[in-house]
């Protein structure tokens, strides 16, 4: 299990933020920290959590992990942060975290959930901890700080919820995250409500968010060598703006015929049209979320030729046109 390396540098100006010497910590578990760090590089996950929880149990401090959102940069979890930065509204930038957070960490998932009128991010990773409870809170003081980086400094989530047990003093909790705060729950999770998740952001810039999000998808595809269909996705995504896509043009990206491509989707339960299907449709979904991107530029994002052929595909997956579904008719 791995993890991005210049997320390091979160916990490393965590350290430093106690007047600690990070690279002792770091030395101790077995990690050589050389600056900068190539964007590319991955960590093992068990030594950055030794390090995370020696660290904790040598400051004393209950609330090590909320240190977090005093240290955020989006530089710090590279293509994936900046097209954070550039997204259209929040809902697109938590649209991106969910499709991109394996780049993070190869076992992390963020799910997005809308009932009862909020909007909640679920955050998980499917590996044990050594403190389990600074982890997930570095976690969600992370995802709080990139919100108001992009929704401004007043934004204030609906609640927040942890799975670990309610601590002493929840003055911390209070004072980061100014909202109520709930304990012993099923999910890590953060609810915000519909009109701060999709209030247009002055940030926003398409053409740079697009960019980074083909670097982050370079990087999926590198990270899952032996995981035939999110390669075969990665490289759709890679090749739709194009507009020559085919299964040719994929299996040739992944250095294989198209006939071993074939029946290596087969013997996962996939097909290529049902990859391609499945990525077009979820990506439409996004830039259609995207009021900056016009339909034009939306079709040929996606790979089609025609408008027409656009409107079709998308009036299929979801009953209405995208020009209908873009005016709320």
């Amino acid at each position: 299990m791995s993890v991005l390396a210049p997320s390091v540098g979160v916990l490393w100006r965590i350290i430093e933020s106690y007047k600690l010497d990070p690279d002792v910590f770091f030395r101790d578990a077995g990690l050589e920290v050389e600056w900068p760090i190539e964007p590319g590089t991955r960590v093992s996950y068990e030594q950055l959590d030794q390090v995370r929880a020696a660290a904790a149990e040598a400051t004393g401090d209950p609330a090590f992990g909320l240190r977090a959102a005093q240290v955020v940069h989006p530089s710090q979890i590279g293509a994936l942060g900046y097209a954070w930065l550039a997204s259209s509204t929040l809902r697109t930038a938590m649209t991106r975290m969910h499709r991109f957070v394996r780049v993070l960490n190869d076992r992390g998932t963020l799910d997005l959930v809308e009932e009862k009128g909020h909007f909640l991010a679920q955050i998980s990773v499917a590996q044990a901890s050594r403190n389990r409870r600074v982890r997930d809170d570095a976690q969600l003081a992370y995802l709080v700080t990139l919100c108001r980086m992009n929704g401004g400094p007043d934004l204030n989530p609906e609640f927040v919820g942890f799975c670990h047990a309610e601590p002493e003093d929840l003055r911390p909790y209070e004072a980061l995250f100014r909202c109520p705060v709930y304990f012993s729950r099923e999910h890590n999770e953060l609810a915000l409500s519909s009109r701060d998740l999709d209030r247009p952001l002055p940030s926003a810039n398409h053409v740079l968010a697009h960019m980074n999000d083909r670097i982050v998808v370079q990087r999926l595809a590198k990270l899952d060598q032996d995981d035939i269909p999110n390669r075969v996705r990665a490289a759709i995504m890679e090749q739709l703006p194009c507009g020559t896509i085919s299964d040719e043009s994929v299996a040739d990206a992944l250095h294989m015929t198209s006939r071993t491509m074939h029946r290596k989707l087969k013997q996962e339960g996939e097909s290529f049209r049902t990859l391609l299907k499945a990525v077009r449709q979820d990506l439409a979904e996004q830039y259609m979320a995207d009021n900056s991107l016009t339909l034009t530029e939306i079709t040929f994002l996606l790979g089609f030729s025609e408008m027409s052929s656009f409107s079709r595909a998308y009036k299929k997956w979801n009953g209405v046109s995208p020009s209908a579904a873009r005016s709320g008719d």
